[in-house]
């Protein structure tokens, strides 16, 4: 579990260098829909982070697109349980 614990630094070390990823990620999200004319939101900018990751580790062993891939894991599940959170509060129901 040595991985996870060098993936623990390195989130940290991103966070001090980028700041929050959450406002990141939804202003990515708001490029690549623009862009796109389409929906778009910060947990999907993750999905496409890993895939590209995953594209890379296919013919060789490289280690950082592992921990990318664990780090980019955690913030697609914050931003996806935000997105959701998100969602419940617009949907009022009727009394």
């Amino acid at each position: 579990m040595e991985i996870l614990k060098e993936a623990e630094k390195i989130f940290k070390q991103r966070h001090n260098q980028y700041g929050d990823f959450v406002p990141r990620f939804k202003k990515t999200a708001a490029l690549y829909a623009a862009l796109l004319g389409i929906k778009v939101v910060g947990s999907t900018i993750c999905k496409l982070i890993i895939l590209e990751k995953l594209s890379r580790s296919g013919h060789t062993y490289i280690k950082d697109n592992w921990l990318d891939i664990i780090n980019y894991s955690l913030m697609g599940e914050i931003l996806q349980k935000l997105e959701d959170q998100e969602k419940k509060q617009k949907v009022q129901p009727i009394k």
